[in-house]
């Protein structure tokens, strides 16, 4: 049986007998229901030989966040994003705990407090998807007997609307880049990303080798990013061919025509196109001047697959364009399709005919005044 006692410094301690006689303490914090609820654990495990070892009792949610962090292989962007969430998020509440102090009651009641203090979804459910991850890995590693992030009720992230640009909206957008000083590079810009769908890393690290203009295809491998030029895509599908129509082929060929290589896009210094240069000085603007209102360049892409798909062309095959594996983002689309509601109107059509086949007036009702 367990010992707790409280200690000068105001902290409690928590100390069991081992089988050999000895005593052993097992734990020391500030809060004496953490203290007790670890010695019971820690009994438990002693129980069916499960023992972790002390060191590894005494770490920290924040020594384990620096740990996990050190090692953790990942892109610059998602490194710097998990950083960034752990230090506002995750430290200021759980920085202090023993990893074994964590329960699943408690983590529950720190997203119920994040979304009362007025995060967003998006921010809440993030923030929680990172620690759950320090979570597991802490498992893997052997600090933690199981997850305390389990069946987690997390607030309901709400998508907006899909957006898209209708063709009158694109063609306002090209001729108001049409005043704009490197004209013919933004509106090809412009062009290939609402035709091709490429993201806008994924324009900005196209290279002039990258186009086909015989067969009308761009090769998408290489993605501009705010770490430099990564010369791989997103995911292994984002590598792909592209195809590109002759209005855009049009736009395209006197930019590139006298170049054999180096980058499609480049700002008036010659630099490979940075993303929020382009958003803040080009299409900001041209969108203001286009009287549209403010949607992200991504909008872009979001428009070749509505397009797409209002023409007719199969969902699978805009996938492919888009670089998805899955038709998930598609269906959003799915009700532009001229098909789409075909079945519906079809049944309705026969129910009609149906009724006025079957629904007859009669003697009386003809001989009406009101023809009821």
């Amino acid at each position: 049986m367990a010992t707790i006692e409280k200690l000068p410094s105001g902290n409690f301690r928590a100390r069991v007998y081992l089988p050999n006689g000895k005593r052993k303490t097992v734990a020391v914090d500030k809060r004496k229901s953490v203290v007790e609820r670890l010695a019971r654990e820690f009994e438990l495990q002693l129980s069916h030989g499960q023992v972790v070892h002390l060191s590894d009792r005494r770490k920290t949610v924040a020594d384990w966040a620096r740990q996990w962090q050190e090692a953790r292989n990942v892109e610059p962007a998602t490194a710097a994003k998990d950083a960034s969430q752990i230090k506002t998020h995750v430290l200021p509440r759980w920085g202090d705990w023993p990893l074994q102090a964590v329960s699943r009651s408690e983590v529950q009641k720190w997203v119920k407090a994040m979304t009362r203090a007025g995060h967003g979804a998006n921010t809440v459910v993030g923030a929680y998807h990172r620690f759950a991850a320090m979570m597991s890995d802490a498992v893997l590693e052997g600090l933690l007997p199981a997850s305390p992030c389990q069946s987690i009720d997390l607030p309901t992230v709400v998508k907006p609307s899909p957006r898209w640009l209708t063709r009158l909206e694109y063609d306002r957008i090209q001729l108001a880049l049409a005043v704009t000083p490197q004209a013919a590079t933004w509106q090809a810009y412009v062009a290939l990303g609402c035709f091709s769908g490429l993201r806008p890393g994924e324009l900005a690290g196209l290279d002039v080798e990258h186009v086909d203009f015989d067969r009308l295809i761009v090769r998408v491998g290489q993605v501009m990013t705010r770490y430099g030029l990564r010369p791989y895509p997103k995911t292994a599908l984002s590598s792909r061919s592209v195809p590109f129509p002759a209005e855009v082929r049009d736009l395209l060929w006197p930019l590139v025509s006298d170049r054999g290589s180096g980058p499609v896009f480049t700002s008036s210094q010659g630099a490979r196109v940075s993303e929020t240069n382009f958003r803040n000085r080009v299409w900001k603007p041209a969108l203001e001047a286009a009287g549209i209102g403010y949607e992200r360049p991504n909008v872009m892409r979001h428009t070749m697959a509505s397009w797409l798909i209002q023409a007719g062309v199969p969902k699978w095959d805009v996938a492919r364009m888009l670089g998805h594996s899955s038709l998930r983002l598609v269906d959003t689309y799915a009700h532009l399709a001229p098909d789409a509601h075909d079945s519906v109107r079809a049944a309705w059509a026969a129910e009609a005919v149906d009724r006025t086949v079957h629904v007859q007036p009669t003697p009386e009702m003809q001989n009406s005044p009101t023809g009821t």
